[in-house]
């Protein structure tokens, strides 16, 4: 009898693959997890990262016999902090090459940013012109803010963001042009359409600085009510008059500041 319960006491678990399974399970678990917290790509982060990468490895294919050492974006990660999107690192190419290259004709920056805003242009929220100096995306204020606001919209970042894009890399000035109608307005927040307009401005800059443009390139001026396109006395001429203006040069700075001679 104590023979035959020593051999029952001896005889194989099967329910042991129950604790590998269950392992296994929290294992599964957790990888859905952490795939599922990445799984939210901002696409204007993956299109620019994209583009980044296909633009440096075409650099190395063309001219593989140069080498050059990698050139340090302005725009640097920080530990602890994730930027809203990552702008594209600089090639480093000779100084005739660059002068070329950041020097882009008026009409051709029209046609590129005029096709990655064709959408808004179709539905008249923005006009593109360009001048023998500078080009001039126009964006109505209705689009970009609320009434009395200079806190950008949801549709604004739709309009921005694409914008954005093809202002990345460029050497050239940017200026944002604030304008109002002359309808009086008195808030807590601004005293006249002046600060408005120059606070709209400002809202505009400080999106294109977290987007990876240069802050050394660019400015913010408020106009008011003090150039309107057209007359103030009709509904439609006002909603002309409310606008934003952005102004991509292609030449040199006109407020560029020489250094004087010690």
């Amino acid at each position: 009898m104590s023979r035959r319960r020593r051999v029952e006491e001896e005889s194989e678990n099967h329910e042991r693959w129950l604790v590998s399974y269950a392992d296994f399970i929290t294992l599964l678990f957790a990888f859905f997890v952490m795939m599922y917290s990445i799984s939210s790509v901002n696409e204007g982060k993956y299109r620019v990262l994209a583009d980044s990468m296909v633009s440096a490895f075409q650099t190395v294919n063309d001219d593989s016999s140069v080498q050059d050492e990698p050139v340090v974006s302005k725009t640097m990660l920080q530990i602890g902090k994730t930027p809203k999107m990552l702008a594209p690192v600089p090639e480093k190419i000779s100084s005739q090459d660059a002068h070329q290259q950041t020097k882009p004709t008026p009409s051709a920056l029209k046609k590129d940013i005029s096709s990655s805003l064709k959408r808004w242009l179709d539905q008249g929220d923005v006009k593109v012109k360009a001048t023998n100096l500078w080009v001039d995306i126009e964006i109505s204020s209705g689009v970009l803010f609320r009434s009395g606001s200079s806190v950008l919209s949801k549709k604004a970042n739709k309009i921005l963001e694409p914008l954005s894009y093809q202002l990345l890399g460029g050497d050239k000035p940017i200026y944002v042009l604030g304008y109002s109608d002359n309808v009086p307005i008195f808030t807590q927040k601004f005293s006249s359409n002046w600060e408005l307009s120059a606070a709209r401005a400002v809202s505009v800059v400080d999106l294109f600085t977290s987007l990876g443009l240069d802050p050394e390139l660019m400015g913010a001026i408020g106009f008011g009510e003090h150039r309107p396109l057209a007359t103030n006395t009709t509904v439609e001429g006002r909603s002309k008059n409310r606008r934003v203006v952005i102004r991509v040069f292609t030449s040199n700075d006109i407020f560029s500041e020489t250094k004087e001679d010690n």
